[in-house]
């Protein structure tokens, strides 16, 4: 196996303060539940929610508790397209929550917090910015402001000014109708944000706030007062008998401010993979810096979520729900590897094997699937291979006889998504074989294709 430093540093460090802070305020640590949560069938657990944690709190040693802390692995496949552009987004990550089902108040919760961040992990507070809900009609119900939340920031410290009221769309949670069940309106309650402000050379604006997505305030905290039942149908808000109250951090997030790097890309658990990554690959002088760092990005974020997602469970690439999953997810890795000229097996499978040895000292059980990663990859790298060579000679009988060699937007189309070639690469083919397109074209094409199969 491939010599790599093994992951015990200070992203792992994050995790483990949180659990242990709230350990010594009496919160039961459990073990996070899989990313393949039964609760949620033919789709992945895309947060550290409530699902999981009643999924682990069952499996735990039978007692009844009120309090339990864990550290959920997430994959959130709504966010691939923006993996690699943005610098604090990623399709795998870890969210370390904490869950009281017993009453607590929210000035009570947010002194607890403040201590946390600030006593804690060391966040300055003039770095720090909270929100909480101002007010909002939701399913035809007039929710008030949550004053008390308000009231709360202030008393711990916070300055008025950087507290922040936004509307329901940021700061009012509900959970979906997946999650509850059919019989079970869905629950819901007002939450409160702690941002990290990066600072005013960031802004965007004059009136630059947090709810911004410019950059400049990073969200680190969210704590969910989840109060009631919602039913969407009916409108009918109902009281929770049992009120309860959820806390999230982003671990990534928190260690990219603590060791002051720019983007999540460069913390210490991943910016050895993608090193290793630049190591093995052969940078072509006429691909641009930014989009040579995307495709490392790119690459790292779905190879860690491949072993992580095949350590839970998750089936070979395929058809149908998950299969189709790890398929998109196989496929875009393969496809970010080929835009550096990382196409042979060897090397791939090179930069499977240092992740693995990168992670196995604090996750040995990805030790155990390293065989089945590495047939997995090979057999949809086949496949995918077999695809673009089709596709090839179809972009060659497009331009046959043609004495411009130009290819239109619908014809474009047509070979990214009948036959199956990636975007990229297909600009990628048609530049290496001097063969002229127009982005707007395509673009125009792509528009109408999604307006007929939305």
């Amino acid at each position: 196996m491939i010599n790599s430093q093994s992951v015990d540093n200070q992203s792992n460090r994050v995790g483990k303060k949180f659990l242990n802070f709230f350990k010594n305020v009496d919160y039961k640590i459990i073990p996070g539940s899989s990313m393949l949560d039964p609760s949620v069938p033919m789709t992945f657990v895309m947060s550290a929610g409530l699902a999981q944690v009643e999924s682990s709190a069952k499996q735990s040693d039978g007692r009844k508790e009120d309090k339990y802390a864990l550290i959920q692995n997430c994959f959130r496949y709504f966010d691939m397209k923006i993996i690699g552009k943005s610098p604090i987004h990623l399709s795998y990550f870890q969210m370390p929550g904490a869950f009281s089902f017993k009453p607590l108040s929210k000035k009570d919760c947010i002194f607890q917090l403040y201590d946390l961040i600030v006593n804690k992990y060391y966040f300055s507070t003039k770095n720090l910015w909270a929100t909480y809900f101002k007010g909002d009609t939701i399913c035809e119900h007039k929710f008030p402001a949550d004053e008390e939340t308000f009231k709360a920031w202030i008393e711990v410290g916070i300055p008025q000014k950087h507290i922040i009221g936004l509307n329901a769309e940021h700061n009012f949670w509900k959970q979906s109708a997946n999650s509850a069940g059919k019989k079970h309106a869905p629950k819901c309650g007002f939450q409160t944000e702690i941002f990290y402000d990066l600072g005013e050379h960031f802004k965007c604006k004059q009136n630059c706030l947090p709810g911004c997505n410019c950059g400049r305030f990073i969200e680190i905290m969210n704590t969910l007062f989840i109060t009631f039942h919602i039913d969407e149908q009916t409108k009918y808000v109902q009281p929770l008998e049992k009120p309860f109250t959820e806390t999230v951090i982003g671990l990534e997030r928190v260690a990219m401010l603590q060791q002051n790097v720019s983007s999540v890309f460069e913390i210490d658990s991943l910016y050895p993979l993608i090193g290793y990554i630049h190591s093995v690959s052969q940078n072509n002088i006429f691909i641009p810096n930014s989009t040579f760092s995307m495709h490392k990005r790119i690459i790292a974020d779905h190879i860690r979520a491949i072993l992580f997602l095949i350590s839970d469970g998750a089936p070979s690439p395929g058809k149908g729900g998950r299969a189709r999953l790890m398929r998109q997810l196989i496929r875009e890795a393969l496809t970010n590897l080929k835009l550096m000229h990382i196409n042979d097996n060897k090397r791939i499978n090179s930069i499977i094997e240092f992740a693995i040895d990168l992670y196995c000292s604090a996750y040995p059980q990805l030790l155990k699937i390293q065989n089945r990663v590495l047939d997995y990859m090979d057999e949809e790298k086949l496949r995918f291979d077999s695809t673009l060579e089709n596709g090839y000679r179809k972009i060659n009988r497009m331009v046959t006889n043609k004495t411009d060699r130009t290819i239109a937007g619908d014809d474009m189309l047509k070979l990214e998504k009948q036959y199956g070639i990636p975007y990229s690469i297909l600009k990628h083919q048609l530049q290496k074989k001097e063969i002229k397109y127009s982005e707007y074209s395509y673009q125009q094409s792509l528009e109408q294709w999604k307006k007929r199969n939305c």
